[in-house]
């Protein structure tokens, strides 16, 4: 049987491949917890300077397997956060944790929880082809999580994806902030290279600097972002070599 994660390191960059491209990469309870453990496991790795994700066959991914995992489906509350809920999030923290960047590489369909990953990514290259889009209103759910890795999208653009359910392409998608970049389909692959080449020669404190600034500082009031910026850098350019 064909694994369901590939995973591969080629040099400073880690790859993960959603493999299920029969049923659009559909992603099941074991998926889920392997993703969160193969990106926290990552983040262990000194040199590391990006992890790649992408979705093997036409599809990037269709979002969560609505199979039901092993056991009696939960009856309370606490069953549903702590046996599904749980697991989706922890997906989302590994993401946001790892001190290297997570890069989404989208063509086909990025639905649901596919959608969220591409959005919890901290860059997304997509396919001109590409469309996203949030059906969870259809089947009766509010997708307050999906919705948790969205933070950084537009925010009347995302209740629009939830609201209508309706699929955005790629150039709407880079216009609300759900990817970072577009590139002609047959470009993808290339797209990727390039960028992976440019991380390549950057030093990783640097990168990983980047990362942690760009997640805390537009947060913060205008004076303590140009404090944190600042001293973020002297300690960076005065660590021991």
């Amino acid at each position: 049987m064909a694994q369901a994660i590939l995973v591969e390191r080629k040099g400073p960059f880690a790859y993960m491949t959603l493999n299920r491209p029969r049923r659009g990469n559909l992603i099941n309870h074991t998926m889920m917890n392997q993703l969160a453990e193969l990106v926290n496991g990552f983040s262990e790795d000194k040199d590391l300077r990006a992890v790649v994700l992408r979705g093997s066959g036409k599809d990037f991914c269709h979002g969560r397997d609505p199979r039901p995992g092993p056991g009696k489906p939960p009856e309370t509350a606490f069953e549903l956060q702590d046996r599904v809920f749980s697991r989706i999030l922890a997906v989302y923290k590994a993401f946001r944790d790892c001190p290297a960047p997570v890069v989404s590489v989208v063509q086909g369909k990025a639905l649901g929880f596919g959608c969220a990953l591409v959005g919890g990514s901290d860059i997304a290259i997509a396919a001109e082809e590409a469309r996203f889009a949030l059906p969870e209103m259809a089947h009766g759910i509010a997708p307050t999580l999906a919705m948790s890795a969205l933070a950084k999208v537009a925010p009347k653009a995302l209740a629009n994806m939830v609201y209508s359910i309706d699929e955005i392409d790629a150039s709407t998608a880079l216009s609300v902030g759900l990817v970072s970049q577009v590139t002609p389909t047959e470009r993808l692959d290339d797209t990727l290279s390039s960028l992976l080449e440019k991380l390549a020669g950057y030093d990783v404190a640097a990168i990983r600097t980047v990362k942690r600034f760009i997640a805390t500082g537009p947060r913060l009031d205008p004076d303590t972002m140009s404090d944190l910026a600042g001293y973020t850098l002297a300690t960076v350019n005065t660590r021991p070599k």
